[in-house]
């Protein structure tokens, strides 16, 4: 991942899933990449964003997962999916990383 020299880090670079222990963190870098490219001065990428990509009623259901407020569950990893953009491959690779998330003694 690569952050850019200005006064807040900003991620220049789609986060590398295969780069993460914590997918928390990998959300957190996805939406922070999102909200530094895909902003417009008219409308900023943000979590309710990424909920209507996931088909999530919640708006801020995204942020309660990187907070740890909630946990994200089987069911929604499809969800996710579809609103990180992730290929097959790559679902199965967050799927394990959230299963290794989860793991008690991991």
């Amino acid at each position: 991942m690569e952050l850019s020299s200005s006064k807040e880090d900003v991620l220049v670079s789609q986060p590398n899933l295969s780069a993460y222990t914590d997918y928390r963190q990998y959300l957190k870098d996805f939406y922070q990449f999102k909200k530094s490219t895909q902003s417009s001065p008219i409308r900023s990428y943000s979590y309710a964003t990424f909920s209507a990509a996931a088909d999530i009623k919640s708006p801020n259901y995204l942020k309660l997962i990187i907070d740890g407020q909630r946990n994200l569950s089987d069911s929604m990893i499809k969800k996710f999916a579809k609103a990180l953009q992730l290929s097959k491959t790559e679902i199965e690779e967050f799927a394990a990383l959230f299963h290794y998330g989860q793991a008690k003694d991991p």
